[in-house]
């Protein structure tokens, strides 16, 4: 397995391609503005199918590029809490910067926590994370031993809990009960700023204690 992590958009979110060498396949998470043009490319490069794109959670940070995996026929995965504001982006439209398209895009598969997903001949485990964001996931993967966590925990930090549906108490149990009982070892891949690990936050984060 390989992991690509490419910034896109206004705020340099992080779009990760996570690829199967044996199965020449790859899944996407998150999708930022200007992030499919960045994807295909790597694609091409390494001559990869791409075979879904899963969503952390529903801010236009992280899906506003959607719709054009959609047009090409990729499906994409998300929590039932997050359709809404997927399918519907203007919406958020007040908390972004001008002169973006908010373009929707529909969801095909809702996930729900503790769901397992093979896709691209890799294993990840859903769980969900509330707290920054209605819908926010985390994508573990066991075999990779690393974790997506969209803007649920970064190095040091935690997603902000002042935009509608947060809440710092549940984000604070969320990154107790779904992240910090991931083995210490395991790589935490954030939606923004470089990449911990759960054993250093569990000791380090100044936000969340064990």
């Amino acid at each position: 397995m390989d992991i690509e992590i490419l910034p896109a958009g206004p705020f340099q979110t992080n779009s990760y391609l996570v690829m199967c060498k044996k199965s020449r396949e790859a899944v996407l998470i998150d999708a930022p503005p200007e992030s499919c043009d960045l994807v295909q490319e790597e694609l091409a490069g390494k001559n990869l199918k791409l075979q879904a794109v899963l969503i952390t959670h529903p801010h236009w940070d992280h899906t506003l590029d959607l719709h054009r995996f959609r047009e090409k026929g990729i499906p994409v995965y998300a929590h039932a809490d997050a359709v809404e504001v997927i399918e519907h982006p203007e919406l958020q439209s007040h908390m972004a910067i001008p002169g973006l398209a908010f373009i929707g895009a529909a969801v095909d598969h809702l996930l729900k926590h503790d769901e397992h997903l093979e896709l691209g001949g890799m294993r990840f485990e859903v769980r969900e994370a509330p707290g920054h964001a209605p819908g926010s996931l985390l994508f573990y993967l066991p075999d990779g031993g690393c974790c997506f966590t969209g803007d649920v925990i970064f190095d040091s930090s935690v997603g902000r809990t002042d935009l509608p549906g947060g809440d710092m108490s549940q984000l604070q149990s969320s990154i107790r009960n779904q992240v910090y009982t991931l083995p210490d070892e395991t790589v935490l891949y954030p939606g923004h700023g470089s990449s911990t690990l759960v054993g250093k936050e569990k000791i380090s984060n100044p936000f969340v204690t064990v």
